[in-house]
This record gives structure tokens, C-alpha cells and sequence, in this order.
């Protein structure tokens, strides 16, 4: 009987999360901020650490029409922004999504965001070997404190 047990509970918890291989690249502190009425554009903010190189081929979400990985570069003195189509991870880094110049760009959200949802991100990666993952994980909706939106001509307003 405490064998079933076990078995029923180590089955479920094995169906709850999702094998990831010894050379598959790891998602952590994977957040996004609550959206605004009307907001159709959040940033996706994660942690890509890889053990192999791997090309970063697309990211998708149930919650959004599309999520492109952009690049902020400067170019004859002003900031640009491109959309990348695919990205080379080298092997044994981690790539910070949301800093130094890279951020993955939700656009379409199909719902409003609220804080404490979680989001299922989805990143399918290319090995050298041609092997093509798909690697699930999900984005913690979390507070946003400013919005950019809101400036006036002394003082930040919070968007509440």
C-alpha cells in the first residue's frame, strides 16, 4: 500500500514538472511586471544559462501573440533597436534578458497581466547536432512600481 503511495506521488510530481537533459539550457528568475489597462507590450525578463552552445531559435507564450528578442545597440551616436531574429548562445555562460542591451518583447498580450499570475514562456533552442528543444518555464507577474507612461513635470506618478 505505501509503495502505491509513493509511486502515485512520485508519478504526479514527475508529470507537474518537466525533464530538462543534462546539456538542455536552464530558465531562472523569469519575470514579467503586471500590465496596465490597455497595455498590449510587457518585457520578459529571464536568466538563459547554457552547458552547450545552443541558437536561440523563438520564445512564445500562450498569453501573447508574438515574443521577439530585441537587441539595444548604439549606432552613430543614438540607441537602435532590431529585432533578432535568432540568437548564438556560447557554452557555459548565462545570458541576463533584460540588461546589457538584450530583452525578449511580448507583444499582443492575449489577457491582462496580474501580479502573482504565472506565465508560461516556452524557448525553442537548435544544438550543434541540429536537435531541435522546445524548454517550458514559466514568468512571475510581478508589481510594477512606475510606469513610463505617467511623467509629469516634476514628479513620477505610479499608474494605480
Amino acid at each position: 500500500m505505501l509503495t502505491k503511495l509513493i509511486c502515485a506521488i512520485l508519478f504526479a510530481s514527475h508529470t507537474l514538472v518537466s525533464w530538462a537533459g543534462p546539456n538542455d539550457p536552464i530558465v531562472s528568475a523569469a519575470w514579467i511586471g503586471e500590465s496596465i489597462p490597455g497595455q498590449t507590450t510587457v518585457t520578459v525578463q529571464l536568466n538563459l544559462t547554457t552547458v552547450k552552445a545552443v541558437n536561440l531559435l523563438s520564445v512564445t507564450s500562450p498569453a501573447a501573440e508574438s515574443i521577439e528578442i530585441h537587441s539595444l545597440m548604439q549606432h552613430k551616436g543614438e540607441m537602435k533597436v532590431r529585432v533578432v531574429p535568432n540568437l548564438m548562445l556560447p557554452d557555459h555562460r548565462t545570458v541576463i534578458f533584460g540588461s546589457k542591451g538584450l530583452f525578449l518583447m511580448m507583444t499582443g498580450l492575449k489577457q491582462p497581466l496580474n501580479i502573482g499570475d504565472k506565465v508560461q514562456i516556452n524557448l525553442e533552442v537548435a544544438f550543434s547536432d541540429k536537435q531541435v528543444k522546445t524548454i517550458s518555464s514559466f514568468a512571475t507577474v510581478r508589481k510594477m512600481d512606475l510606469s513610463y507612461k505617467h511623467y509629469g513635470p516634476n514628479e513620477v506618478y505610479d499608474h494605480r
